[in-house]
């Protein structure tokens, strides 16, 4: 499992290059860009350019499913560790 997650950390590393990189080779592009920061449960979004209206619009709608995403594991993971805990004997809890 350690290993997908180091490719996947790698290509998203490798992804950032190599679009930070595109406007430098196409002649008169302008860039725009768009993106969530979450603090805690508080997503800050941003955006700049002439398209950052719907960047902002997808970042919103990923912070979205990524909450939702989060509280299904969390809510997976409390019922898994509440079923052991009824199912060890006595003298254990």
């Amino acid at each position: 499992m350690r290993g997908i997650g180091f490719i996947m950390i790698f290509l998203g590393i490798l992804l950032f290059f190599i679009a930070a990189m595109l406007p430098m080779l196409a002649e008169g592009a302008e860039i725009s860009g768009g993106g969530c920061i979450f603090i805690l449960f508080f997503p800050i979004c941003f955006g700049y350019g002439r398209a950052s209206s719907p960047l902002i619009l997808a970042s919103i709608i990923l912070t979205i499913v990524f909450m939702v995403f989060s509280y299904l594991i969390f809510r997976t993971i409390s019922k898994q560790i509440s079923e052991e805990q009824r199912s060890m004997p006595n003298e254990f809890q």
